[in-house]
């Protein structure tokens, strides 16, 4: 509309005064932007008719856009569907992220550890208020049914490093398994299960690994009672700046290296090697492989030389 304007009354002022192009332009913006610089050449009464009418037009136009302008940028900051585009586009974008669906006690539980290790997350959940905590929390969040395929893929699962399935309910969970495994073959999920028949339904839907925390705190429970240190150990909570234990892929730069020859390197102790979903004890001539997992034992210094976290 502004160029059209413009067009029209550069051409009214070429054909009414016989300006040239150039000082008929500079004219119509002069009238436009209201800057007032004076007349190009004096004006004949047709011109200065064609004046007024053109500033009345001008202001008009000008305050009709600036409408557009307001309530378009009140729509972007105060329109519910326009900010859910909005964050859906973001959540689009990410890339090897973790989709958690469900936030409940154990949700909000794994959502904190992999947010503690750099891991971005996206929290599904049909609840305003859990995501609210969720976002309050620093994890992205989307609102929706997690069993709907069409939910998984606006999380971004094509793009997605891994899946957790945390819900409450096991025949949600299962939907969740077999709608994520339907959309990404490849795709790590691990699923909550309540016991052991859930469980081995998960498995057969595709999930990678099944977890009853029910059964974990009780075999956690158990083991402070009866090796308090060991478990420690294996739950983490013993590592310290003196001593630590991490899990991380082989550096490129290690591929082909001996154990031993990558224990000198870095200073930590290869405990074991994970290797085609086996554990495989370290020795000192065994080469590392691209694919292979190692679990390293060390100072954080150390592991950190290694490659770790």
């Amino acid at each position: 509309m502004l160029a059209l304007l413009i067009g029209v009354s550069s051409s009214g002022y070429h054909f009414i005064e016989g300006w040239d192009w150039s000082d008929s332009v500079y004219m119509t913006l002069m009238v436009l932007t209201t800057v007032g610089f004076g007349e190009v050449h004096p004006l004949h009464p047709a011109g200065k008719a064609f004046t007024n009418v053109l500033m009345v037009a001008g202001i008009g136009l000008m305050l009709y856009l600036l409408s557009l302008l307001a309530e378009s940028t009140l729509r972007g900051v105060l329109d519910p569907a326009t900010l859910k585009r909005r964050k859906e586009r973001r959540l689009r974008m990410l890339k090897d992220h973790t989709v958690v669906c469900g936030y409940g006690q154990v949700g909000e539980a794994v959502g904190a550890a992999l947010l503690s290790a750099g891991r971005t997350v996206i929290v599904v959940d049909d609840n305003p208020e859990r995501l609210a905590l969720a976002a309050s929390h620093g994890l992205h969040t989307l609102e929706g049914d997690a069993t709907d395929e069409e939910v998984l893929k606006r999380a971004g699962l094509e793009k997605a490093a891994a899946l957790v399935s945390v819900i409450s309910s096991d025949p949600a969970n299962l939907y969740v398994v077999l709608s994520a495994r339907s959309l990404m073959p490849q795709l790590t999920i691990i699923a909550r299960a309540s016991d052991e028949s859930a469980a081995r339904k998960m498995r057969r839907a595709g999930a990678s690994e099944v977890v009853n925390p029910y059964q974990l705190s009780g075999n956690r429970i158990a083991g402070l009672m009866l090796a308090p240190h060991l478990a420690q150990f294996l739950h983490g909570t013993a590592a310290s700046d003196h001593f630590t234990v991490r899990e991380i892929a082989v550096p490129e730069p290690d591929v082909g290296r001996s154990v031993e020859a990558f224990g000198q390197r870095s200073g930590a102790l290869v405990v074991a090697i994970w290797r085609d979903g086996h554990p495989l004890r370290a020795q000192p001539d065994e080469l590392l492989r691209p694919t292979d997992t190692l679990l390293l034992a060390g100072t954080a210094r150390e592991v950190a030389a290694a490659g770790g976290r």
